[in-house]
């Protein structure tokens, strides 16, 4: 074979022409170097009887609140320790809440009805104790208290919190979560638990059942029963919009003086397109005076010519998870590693529906934002009355004078519970790189300067990727974890080190998976495995991407990739194609040579 020839002016046109028709030819090079993602893996498990709603760890074991059961797993391997059965509860009109209603089982209106876990809380206050709330008994809960040393038994000493002789009809503070879904927070204030509740509510929840739309209660000292401080403590839809303005609580949080609730609702009340909004208001406020919300807007731009731009919005929340940044994304989005960030997998929907698309994009708020963007537009002309909660004649509909700085949360008994319209926007930080995936689950951790999200599919596809704004990332691990959706609630523990691990539920199934990553094997090329962030410890060996332990025989390299030939195209009598894909220090290409 001829030495490459020297390349003469007049011939770059006709090379350029073959070096393109040379690289769609070296498709099969580019296929080689992506990564495996059917990959099979051995990972501690387990599957309960029933569909798996809520996760919490407390003191190396980690509970489960499922559909009529509770379990307490083994947090290093996930064995069953313990369960407790919580349900199907026969309910019957003439039977209070936790009272026995088996002598009614064959009277008429007596209901068999499924418990499904609604709310799971671990309270060190007061006792050691598991608090588990579920949609049977009018939404009430029961206190599971651990025996002294043994946080494993949840069925020796079980307590219903439900005071009936003292109820009012209209109020029911021991009434906590409805079955069309609820979001539950507890916190310490003054010596006293609160429970921050955002129920999703209809019209078969009035009157017979008098939950709230969204309220904060004490748990009494007696701890038999919550309480209501004020007739402020709880606010409404009202009745006649229950139906036609549903609102979804999707996660719920605290951070420094603020309770956030996160909601998919309408825009107005009489929109037929949905849109994601926050909701903030103080912790220490018991009538829910400092209540505001505003939208929240996930967005894709796409820079076109004649200097125009699209603009893309997902508008439907599908999940969130609050924690601190990287010192590197800290950087990019102009926060510190000290600020909670909202981070956020949002949908766009089916027109004039709430149902997502297979169509997501990821979006961070730092919180520091959030309370900025509140204040500055608080005087603004651009808020609204709360109309769903108000009506539209109600005198608070609009007092402006009502409104004032709302920086602090000191004390006071004014008024200013108020929506506003200007939504918050943020940039989709993978750049439409899950365009096609509904992504249904987020959490993030540290490695390093390094954010790492663990994000999961309704298709069930489990996915490990840095977060950055410097340019799309791609996923270091994707397999598929199961056939069910990821569920949004997720538990992320001992990120600090090797042992940290993750865990995940699809379905009636919860998984813990390592933070580390899930080794290399399934990083196909030299490039690709070198590409890995520094944390997964994958280098080259030989002809496979190992960590440095498993490499046995020849060089281990995390630094340069040898240029590896995958095709050899004669396309005709006079010219021959080599095509190379070769990485060299953090540099990716793929180079056509012609000779003659």
């Amino acid at each position: 074979m001829k030495a490459p020839a020297v390349l003469a002016p007049g011939i770059l046109v006709l090379l350029f022409t073959l070096v393109q028709r040379s690289n769609g030819e070296c498709k099969e090079a580019l296929a080689k170097s992506e990564m495996n993602v059917n990959m099979k893996y051995q990972l501690p498990n387990f599957t309960a009887e029933t569909p798996i709603q809520n996760v919490i760890l407390h003191e190396h074991h980690i509970f489960l609140g499922a559909t009529n059961y509770i379990y307490v797993l083994n947090e290093e391997d996930l064995q069953k320790v313990a369960e407790y059965k919580t349900g199907p509860v026969l309910e019957h009109p003439d039977c209070f809440p936790c009272q026995d209603c088996s002598s009614k089982a064959n009277l008429s209106g007596g209901v068999w009805k499924d418990n499904i876990n609604m709310a799971l809380v671990v309270d060190t206050y007061y006792d050691d104790q598991l608090i588990s709330c579920g949609s049977v008994n009018r939404g009430t809960c029961q206190r599971h208290v651990f025996p002294h040393n043994h946080t494993a038994d949840i069925q020796s000493e079980v307590h219903c919190i439900f005071s009936p002789q003292i109820e009012e009809p209209s109020q029911c503070p021991d009434c906590v979560v409805s079955a069309l879904g609820a979001k539950v927070l507890s916190s310490v204030k003054d010596r006293f638990i609160n429970f921050f509740v955002g129920n999703t509510i209809n019209s078969s929840y009035f009157p017979d059942h008098p939950l709230h739309s969204i309220s904060v209660r004490r748990l009494k000292e007696t701890k038999d029963g919550f309480m209501f401080l004020t007739d402020q403590s709880y606010i409404d839809v009202l009745p006649e919009f229950r139906d036609s303005y549903p609102i979804k609580y999707v996660h719920a949080f605290e951070s420094n003086n603020f309770i956030y609730f996160l909601t998919v609702q309408r825009e107005t009340l009489d929109a037929q397109t949905f849109h994601t909004r926050i909701i903030r208001f103080c912790s220490i406020n018991s009538g829910l005076h400092s209540y505001m919300e505003m939208p929240l807007e996930c967005i894709l731009t796409e820079k076109r010519k004649k200097r125009s731009t699209k603009k893309e919005v997902f508008n439907i929340l599908q999940a969130a998870y609050v924690s601190k940044p990287g010192a590197q994304l800290a950087r990019q989005i102009g926060a510190s590693p000290n600020d909670d960030i909202l981070f956020g997998v949002f949908a766009q929907s089916k027109p004039d529906s709430a149902e997502p698309m297979d169509r997501s994009a990821m979006c961070a708020f730092p919180i520091k934002y959030v309370n900025d963007f509140f204040n500055k537009i608080v005087n603004k002309n651009n808020v609204r009355c709360l109309q769903h909660f108000y009506g539209p004649n109600h005198e608070h509909c609009f007092n402006r004078t009502l409104l004032r700085n709302s920086s602090g949360c000191e004390a006071r008994r004014d008024e200013y519970r108020t929506e506003f319209t200007t939504a918050l926007q943020r940039v989709d930080l993978f750049m439409g790189q899950f365009s096609e995936v509904l992504l249904t689950s987020i959490s993030t951790f540290i490695k390093g300067d390094l954010t790492i999200a663990n994000l999961g599919t309704s298709e069930g596809r489990f996915m490990q990727v840095v977060v950055s704004r410097s340019g799309p990332s791609t996923p270091h691990v994707n397999f598929l974890l199961d056939s069910h959706p990821v569920s949004p609630e997720v538990i992320v523990e001992h990120t600090l080190n090797q042992n940290g691990y993750t865990l995940v539920i699809t379905g009636k199934k919860i998984t813990k998976i390592p933070l580390n990553g899930l080794g290399c094997r399934h990083f196909q090329s030299c490039s690709q495995c070198l590409s890995a962030p520094p944390f997964v410890q994958c280098g080259w060996c030989h002809d496979k991407c190992v960590r440095s332990e498993e490499c046995l025989s020849g060089t281990w390299t995390q630094q340069i990739c040898l240029p590896a030939i995958y095709k050899v195209g004669i396309s005709n009598s006079w010219h021959t194609c080599f095509c190379l894909v070769f990485f060299f220090f953090f540099w990716f290409g793929l180079v056509c040579f012609l000779f003659f």
